[in-house]
């Protein structure tokens, strides 16, 4: 035999096992794919009756737990709320909504998460809507780096343009310089729509001695004219409304801002997907990276990426979570 044709067949044989390897499903795999069995084998009212039984064990095992689970729940009404003794089971039907009629969306998020780590995030998320299981979150839970700021994914230099939609008080500011530099950046945008948390974004500013800061008095959405919030009391929890006591602004990032923009982050309590939309030009021609919370519904998760994409297939995406080691809040995806 020649060398060349032994050359080949090794070349062939080294082609042909790497094949193989990457064909072999890993751990995280095999339970993704076990998730999606299930939920296919079965209905919606089947599904809602396994998530509503999965909370009654999760009631009998660890009652506390589950009280302070569910109390957070009802507080916020973000997901949907649970009272079984006044038979409001909309919880339930909104997990089970999610991922019997979503099930396709989750699958193309998960084939193109970028690393093994944003994989385990989706599905321990995903197998918590339906099992109830706190150990799924414990499992994700991580405290490697500030929230929107992973160090193995975002790059900042100094001309960095960073844009903070929900700028609460200014802590991602602070975070942004405390990780990265004072520094690091051209200019930094903060939109805010409550007047006391503007106050402190302002003292946070001095107290850190950040430079070239722009605070925005506006929300961020898919259209320019005005919105109403409810109290103008410090929060990091009101939404807007088309209703409501106090007129706030809103606007098109793609209008409100004409430079080049580098790195979004959100964090908007469930307007997300209308502030990424007014955002789109400056995806297609600025291409930055994005921080976004997806946890304030059950859609934002797919959703979300799904208009990157869209916009711009080039993005590469990513899953953190940054929450509580018992139910599953602060996770974001990263686009870059």
């Amino acid at each position: 035999m020649s060398t060349q044709t032994e050359n080949s067949e090794m070349n062939n044989a080294v082609n042909l096992c790497s094949l193989s390897e990457l064909c072999i499903p890993n751990q995280i795999d095999i339970e993704f794919d076990r998730l999606l069995e299930f939920i296919k084998e079965r209905d919606i009212t089947q599904i809602i009756a396994a998530v509503k039984q999965n909370l009654r064990h999760f009631c009998a095992t660890n009652n506390q737990l589950y009280n302070n689970s569910m109390n957070f729940i009802n507080e916020h009404k973000l997901w949907g709320t649970y009272y079984p003794e006044k038979e409001d089971y909309e919880l339930a039907e909104n997990r089970a909504h999610a991922l019997v009629e979503h099930l396709d969306d989750f699958e193309w998020f998960y084939k193109i998460l970028k690393d093994s780590r944003s994989k385990r995030i989706l599905v321990n998320i995903l197998y918590y809507w339906l099992m109830s299981d706190p150990k799924k979150i414990e499992q994700i839970q991580d405290r490697t780096f500030n929230q929107y700021f992973d160090l193995d994914i975002i790059k900042c230099s100094e001309s960095e343009v960073f844009v903070d939609i929900g700028g609460y008080i200014g802590d991602t500011l602070v975070n942004y310089a405390k990780t990265y530099g004072n520094s690091c950046y051209k200019r930094m945008y903060s939109y805010e729509i409550v007047p006391a948390n503007i106050e402190y974004i302002k003292e946070n500013i001095k107290l850190f001695h950040l430079d070239n800061v722009i605070i925005k008095e506006k929300g961020a959405s898919n259209r320019n004219g005005t919105m109403y919030l409810s109290s103008n009391m410090v929060s990091s929890i009101i939404q807007l409304s088309e209703n409501g006591t106090f007129a706030v602004p809103i606007v098109k990032i793609d209008d409100d801002i004409e430079e080049k923009v580098t790195f979004i982050k959100m964090d908007i309590e469930g307007g997300e997907e209308e502030a990424l939309l007014g955002c789109l030009a400056k995806i297609k021609e600025n291409h930055p990276k994005l921080a976004l919370s997806v946890y304030h519904n059950h859609k934002d998760i797919w959703k979300l990426a799904r208009i990157i994409y869209e916009a711009d297939p080039s993005y590469h995406f990513y899953m953190r979570y940054y929450g509580s080691a018992v139910l599953p809040t602060e996770y974001i995806i990263y686009a870059v």
